[in-house]
């Protein structure tokens, strides 16, 4: 009778121990888990190579990211105007029957019209206004000379300026330093042709593309992902779609808060041209913290050439309009909308303007929208792990149907945060005994 070490019978044959069976069995595991590693390795180095190649196409194709991204903004904008139609209370039931094409083409209808409407009322009087408005403004800075004089010691340290004399000498020169590399340049890349209205053109023909349909679009995103990850990437899509959403929504409330407000003021005033400058208002608007400041060159300029007696009121009033867009408006509709912090739209714009010149200052903001969003998706919900993060275009009610949200540890961190807010007032008791 043998007796066993270890588990193994004494006087066993080494040749059974390792039989070569065994011995196969265990260069097959070895070799599937040589392969897997490789097939893993594999994997990451085609995945960093397409890192690698997207981040060098953006360096030299900026400009054409930038289209495709306003062509996105576009899609989103049509999307919405289709999700707006479905809701309106008595209409939206009848209009979610119809497909989705014929939506698409009762928005693009509806636009046309007012776009139509607007050219058939004002369009004229504006196109006449915007003309006699350019001739005038290099007038503007005679005006301007004269009434600097009137303050010797701005004059004085005025004239002490290089960049001044290099102003007076060669105007054009100078403010051409300033357009190198930016509108010079927009259209190098869609082959030096497509500038200002045929970008705008390509950008909306681009967008219609996308809202037609969608869905496609997002699934081959989709489909690029592992399987094991594809709902979380359905997720960024659909929060990267509702933060674009409602921040193009609110803008566009502000952008016709400004441009009306201006306008009407100017024509209250009796300032020439108050449609075309209400108008100047509107679109420079869209940028956020420049544009507003922007549109107030041409206003001031253009009163001192008409009217430079008006010119502290005309201040005044663009002043006024600043404070109610950023005070009254622009709370109201951040309340409901995305609130972006100013330094970081500030930052953004000088950091895209830099590179890439207007259209990148025009498309900083939502670009910023988007970034903030797949920060907080990407690393702080599926890497960090911490799900109790409100995204940028959620509420409260939002979030308690999020399948990848923590309301209750959300609430927690909110009553930890603010725990005078949320104690229960205590109660005094009268002499007599009773609470109050």
């Amino acid at each position: 009778m043998h007796t066993k070490t270890n588990g193994t019978a004494i006087g066993t044959p080494k040749s059974i121990i390792g039989s070569p069976i065994k011995q196969t069995w265990q260069i097959c595991h070895r070799w599937e888990d040589f392969m897997t590693t490789i097939q893993a390795q594999k994997s990451f180095i085609l995945m960093a190579m397409a890192v690698f190649l997207l981040m060098v196409s953006f360096y030299y194709l900026i400009h054409v990211w930038l289209i495709v991204f306003a062509s996105i903004l576009m899609a989103v904008f049509l999307l919405s105007l289709v999700e707006f139609l479905t809701k309106i209370p008595v209409l939206g039931r009848h209009a979610r029957r119809l497909p989705h094409g014929v939506l698409l083409t009762l928005v693009v209808l509806f636009l046309l019209g007012i776009f139509v409407g607007f050219a058939a009322t004002f369009g004229h009087e504006l196109a006449n206004q915007l003309e006699h408005l350019k001739q005038m403004i290099p007038q503007a800075f005679d005006y301007l000379h004269q009434y600097v004089q009137s303050y010797p010691m701005l004059y004085e340290w005025l004239q002490n300026q290089a960049w001044i004399e290099r102003l007076r000498s060669d105007p054009q020169g100078f403010l051409a330093q300033f357009g190198e590399g930016a509108m010079t340049h927009l259209p190098t890349y869609l082959g030096g042709v497509i500038s200002g209205i045929g970008t705008f053109v390509v950008i909306v023909i681009l967008g219609l593309f996308l809202a037609i349909s969608p869905a496609v679009y997002r699934r081959s995103f989709v489909a690029m992902i592992p399987k094991n990850s594809r709902n979380k990437a359905e997720y960024l899509l659909e929060r990267s779609y509702r933060a674009m959403q409602q921040w193009l929504v609110g803008q566009l409330v502000v952008m016709g808060f400004v441009g009306a407000a201006t306008g009407v003021a100017l024509w209250l005033m009796d300032i020439p041209f108050a449609l075309a400058l209400g108008f100047i208002a509107f679109l420079l608007d869209f940028v956020p913290v420049l544009g507003p400041w922007l549109s107030a060159v041409p206003i001031v300029l253009l009163t001192l050439i008409v009217a430079p007696d008006m010119l502290l009121w005309v201040v005044i009033m663009i002043v006024a309009v600043q404070q109610l867009e950023s005070y009254v408006v622009a709370p109201i509709v951040q309340n409901r909308m995305v609130d972006l912090p100013p330094v970081a739209l500030l930052l953004s714009q000088v950091v895209m303007g830099s590179i890439t010149g207007f259209l990148g200052v025009a498309l900083a903001a939502p670009m910023m929208v988007m970034i903030i969003v797949w920060v907080q998706v990407l690393y702080i919900k599926f890497t960090l792990g911490d799900y109790t993060v409100q995204i940028l275009d959620q509420d409260e009610e939002q979030m308690k149907n999020d399948l990848y949200a923590d309301f209750q540890g959300y609430q927690q961190k909110q009553t930890a945060n603010n725990p005078a807010k949320n104690t229960p007032p205590q109660q005094t008791i009268k002499p007599n005994g009773d609470d109050t």
